[in-house]
């Protein structure tokens, strides 16, 4: 069961994040994701902006 505020359509495994439920969705109001390369054409690598570490 997801909390109403969850972003359906964002998956994510990274439980440490206080953002997940689950371990499997994003509950954040919105996601900021930025690529780690610095080749125009790489997506091999991203980072996820609005991660914070549950305490």
């Amino acid at each position: 069961m997801s909390d109403s505020r969850t972003l359906r359509s964002v998956k994510c495994d990274v439980e440490s994040c206080i953002h997940n439920v689950g371990g499997k969705e994003c509950s954040a109001d919105g996601i900021k994701v930025c690529s780690t390369c610095s080749q125009p054409d790489c997506a091999d690598e991203t980072q996820c902006k609005t991660f914070s570490a549950r305490q």
